[in-house]
C-alpha cells in the first residue's frame, strides 16, 4: 500500500483515465450532423463511428483485465493510454470516414485496456477500508464524463470543429502516463503466467457479435451464435489450466450479486438516458445539446453522492446503500416520464442520486472477499457485463418507446420494475452476507 499523498495521487490518475475514456464513448451523437457533411456520408455510415468503438470496447474488456493480472495494471494502463492517445489523434486527422471508423476501433481497444485496471489497481494501492472512498471518487468522475460528453463535445465541434473532439485527448492521455509512471506502484498484482489464448477469440468473437447485434435490432438473431461463442467458451475455462474467468470468482456470493446490482444500474442508466433523449428531442423540439443539459442535475446528483457512498460502504457495507440507490434510481425513472418538465428534471437528480449510492459499493463489495491475484480477471467480468447491460437496456427500452402512444411510461416502469428487483436483492442477499462474516469471524 502507498502513503497518504501517493493514494491521493493514484485515485488522480485513475480519475483521469477514466474521464477521457467515459467522455468519448458519449460524445459522438453530438458529432453526426458535422460527419456526415465534413465526410458526405449517410447517417448509417456515419453510426459506425460510434458502433467501431462500442464492440472492439466490449469484446476485449475481459483479456485486458486478464493482461493486467499477468504483465501488472499499471503497464496495461499506460499501455492503453498510449494506444488511445495515438488513435486520438488518427481520428483528428482522418481524412476519410473509413479511417475514422478505424481510429474509433483502436480507441475502443486502448480504453478496454484502460477501464479494468482502475479497480484493479485500486484494489492494489487502498487499503480494503479505503477502497469504496477511492471508487467513490472515480466513479464520479465517470458520472460526470457521461454527461459532459454531450455538453462538452457541442461545444467544442460549434467553437474549433469535430477534430478538436478528438486531438483534446492527446494531451490528457500524455498527462496521465506522465503521473502513472511517477504515482502507481510498477508491479502490482502482476502474476506472470500464460494466456489463453483459445478463450480469447472465443470470448472476443462472442462479445463482438452481441454485441453488433444489440446495436442493430434488425440482426438480433446474431445473439444466438454468440450466445453459443459465449457457451463454448465457458465449457473451455472449466478445463483450462490458466483461464481467463478463474471459477473462483463466481463461488463469491457478493461478487455475484453486487456484479448483477452494478450491471442492472448500468442498464435502468442507459435506458433512462435513451427517454431523456427521445423526449426532450421529440415531445420538447430539443437537440442533443439540450439533452445533455437535462442531464445535467444527473450527473451532479451521482458526482456529489458517489464518494459519499464509497466511504459508507467502507464503513457499513454496500448491500443497504446500493438497495437505497436502486430505489432511487428506480423512483427517478418513474418520476420523470410522469412529470411536467420542471418535476421531471428533478426526477432526474432524484435518479443520478441513486446512480451515485450504487456505483462505488457495486464494485467494492464485488471484490470485498477475493484474492488479489482474482481482481483483476473479476474486474474484466464486471466491465463486460456492465457493458453488456447498456447495450441491452438501450435496444430493450429503444424497441418499448417505438411503440406509440403511452409508450414513454411503459419504458420508464419496466426500468423501474429492474431497479426496484436488484435493490431488493442487494438488500437482503448482501444483508445475509455481512450477517455470515460477523458469524465466521465472531471469536
Amino acid at each position: 500500500m502507498l502513503p497518504g499523498v501517493r493514494m491521493f495521487s493514484a485515485v488522480a490518475v485513475l480519475c483521469l483515465s477514466a474521464f477521457v475514456v467515459m467522455i468519448d464513448s458519449t460524445v459522438v451523437q453530438v458529432m453526426v450532423p458535422a460527419l456526415t457533411v465534413s465526410f458526405g456520408a449517410g447517417l448509417d455510415d456515419v453510426l459506425w463511428v460510434f458502433n467501431g468503438f462500442v464492440i472492439a470496447y466490449a469484446a476485449l474488456l475481459i483479456t485486458a483485465g486478464r493482461l493486467g493480472g499477468v504483465h501488472g495494471p499499471r503497464r496495461l494502463l499506460v499501455a492503453g493510454l498510449v494506444v488511445f492517445a495515438l488513435a486520438s489523434l488518427a481520428g483528428g486527422l482522418a481524412t476519410a470516414l473509413p479511417q475514422l471508423v478505424a481510429a474509433r476501433v483502436a480507441q475502443g481497444v486502448g480504453g478496454a485496456m484502460i477501464v479494468p485496471q482502475t479497480l484493479t489497481l485500486i484494489a492494489a494501492v487502498f487499503p480494503a477500508e479505503r477502497r469504496g472512498t477511492a471508487l467513490g471518487l472515480v466513479s464520479a468522475t465517470m458520472a460526470l464524463a457521461a454527461v459532459l460528453g454531450p455538453v462538452g463535445g457541442g461545444l467544442i465541434v460549434t467553437t474549433w470543429g469535430w477534430r478538436w473532439v478528438f486531438l483534446i485527448n492527446v494531451p490528457l492521455c500524455l498527462a496521465a502516463v506522465v503521473l502513472a509512471l511517477r504515482r502507481l506502484p510498477p508491479g502490482a498484482t502482476a502474476s506472470g503466467g500464460e494466456l489463453d489464448w483459445g478463450g480469447v477469440v472465443l470470448i472476443g468473437t462472442g462479445l463482438a457479435v452481441a454485441s453488433y447485434a444489440l446495436l442493430t435490432p434488425e440482426r438480433l438473431l446474431w445473439l444466438v451464435p454468440a450466445a453459443v461463442l459465449v457457451a463454448v467458451f465457458a465449457l473451455r475455462q472449466r478445463g483450462h489450466r490458466a483461464p481467463l474467468m478463474p471459477p473462483q470468482v463466481f463461488r463469491d456470493r457478493a461478487f455475484l450479486v453486487a456484479g448483477w446490482v452494478g450491471a442492472a444500474q448500468f442498464g435502468v442508466l442507459a435506458g433512462l438516458m435513451l427517454l431523456v433523449s427521445v423526449r426532450v428531442q421529440g415531445e420538447l423540439g430539443g437537440d442533443a445539446i439540450d439533452t445533455g443539459l437535462a442531464l445535467l442535475p444527473m450527473a451532479v446528483a451521482a458526482g456529489f453522492a458517489s464518494p459519499v457512498a464509497g466511504w459508507l460502504s467502507d464503513r457499513i457495507g454496500g448491500g443497504p446503500i446500493m438497495a437505497a440507490g436502486m430505489l432511487a434510481l428506480g423512483a427517478g425513472a418513474i418520476g420523470f416520464a410522469l412529470s411536467t418538465w420542471g418535476p421531471a428534471v428533478a426526477a432526474l437528480a432524484v435518479a443520478g442520486l441513486g446512480v451515485g449510492l450504487v456505483m462505488a459499493p457495486a464494485s467494492t463489495e464485488a471484490i470485498r472477499r477475493l484474492a488479489p491475484d482474482l481482481v483483476p480477471a473479476a474486474s474484466g467480468v464486471l466491465n463486460t457485463a456492465r457493458q453488456a447491460a447498456s447495450l441491452l437496456g438501450v435496444a430493450v427500452i429503444g424497441g418499448i418507446a417505438q411503440q406509440g402512444p403511452g409508450a414513454l411510461t411503459t419504458a420508464a416502469t419496466a426500468l423501474t420494475a429492474v431497479a426496484v428487483l436488484s435493490g431488493l436483492t442487494a438488500l437482503f442477499l448482501l444483508s445475509r452476507h455481512v450477517s455470515d462474516d460477523a458469524l465466521t469471524n465472531r471469536p
